[in-house]
């Protein structure tokens, strides 16, 4: 048997823009989450079809952005949006 329950409209309105609101803070969280990827040399080079010491010069010149994890000797990894912006940069230049 089912039971029938009155609500307030402003109830639902009020749910309704909570719920969006949430909406928006998962999109937003999402695209943070894709700002701080990051990869390593290697994987940079196998995302980008080239070689490791290709990866490696465009660092040593500038182009992509890189961190070491450990000073000068640790792990470079390099963020996902120095990979799009050199994409970007090398899309701008081709035209």
């Amino acid at each position: 048997m089912e039971g029938i329950t009155t609500v307030k409209i402003s109830d639902l309105t009020e749910l309704f823009n909570q719920l969006s609101l949430m909406r928006s803070e998962i999109k937003e969280l999402k695209e943070s989450e894709e700002e701080a990827k990051a990869y390593t040399i290697q994987e940079t080079a196998d995302m980008l079809h080239l070689h490791y010491c290709s990866v490696r010069k465009l660092v040593i010149k500038g182009k992509l952005f890189s961190k070491y994890l450990d000073g000068i000797t640790g792990k470079c990894i390099i963020p996902l949006w120095s990979i799009k912006a050199y994409l970007k940069s090398k899309e701008n230049s081709n035209q």
